[in-house]
């Protein structure tokens, strides 16, 4: 569905005329938090992105793409791939209270071995002293949906899910639907959950690699 699909089916549910300009304001404020919610409740597979960060000379900061939500948990998530005399470099990420716990006092010049992220954008230990291209992995923010909006960040096959959540805002918002739908807490988790199961097949999930079992346990 797109966006004018689900407003349609909307305006069906809750008899609203088009040209209610308060149900319309409800309606795309309600989908926008539905989405957010939806996007926030786990590191979703289709919320994947790369993109990367230039950092200036002297500078310890640099900014961040602008769709940026939070960095993948991943090893290489955070790699110098310019110049080519540092490419492959990867950076340790860390936490901005680590840097000021231990490298606080750190400001020397040289290629970033450190980085975290700041809500200003990213910050580097050693300050940058070139102009470096980093390579990021993070997951991405939704684009906020208006009424001339045609595609929807939650991807199709989970826009059943994302609709319900809308309902049940708009619901919570005092409009009352033709068809008495009730939607339910449990029932909107169930369709996370599978929607969730869903997204681990096209993507894969979480794994954790163990080292090999070389312990022996000797029974006496």
């Amino acid at each position: 569905m797109n966006v004018q699909d689900i407003f349609q089916s909307a305006l069906y549910a809750f008899g609203q005329d088009p040209q209610n300009r308060r149900f319309n304001d409800d309606f795309y404020n309600a989908l926008n938090f539905a989405q957010n919610d939806f996007c926030n409740r786990r590191r979703w597979g289709f919320l994947r992105a790369t993109g990367t960060v230039t950092t200036t000379a002297d500078t310890r900061s640099a900014s961040l793409p602008t769709d940026f939500r939070v960095l993948m948990d991943a090893v290489g998530a955070v790699r110098i791939t310019a110049p080519a005399a540092n490419s492959g470099t990867e950076l340790d990420v860390i936490e901005e209270d680590q840097f000021y716990q231990d490298y606080q006092d750190n400001d020397e010049t040289g290629t970033p071995g450190y980085a975290w992220v700041t809500p200003d954008g990213m910050s580097f230990s050693e300050i940058p002293d070139a102009a470096y291209t980093v390579s990021i992995r993070y997951y991405k923010t939704p684009t906020t949906i208006a009424n001339t909006s045609t595609t929807i960040t939650v991807p199709e096959h989970y826009h059943e899910a994302l609709q319900k959540m809308a309902w049940r805002r708009l619901q919570d918002s005092g409009y009352s639907s033709i068809t008495e739908i009730r939607i339910t807490d449990e029932e909107i988790e169930r369709l996370i959950g599978v929607c969730g199961r869903d997204d681990v097949g096209r993507y894969g999930g979480f794994k954790m690699n163990l080292p090999p079992r070389t312990t022996t346990i000797r029974t006496v």
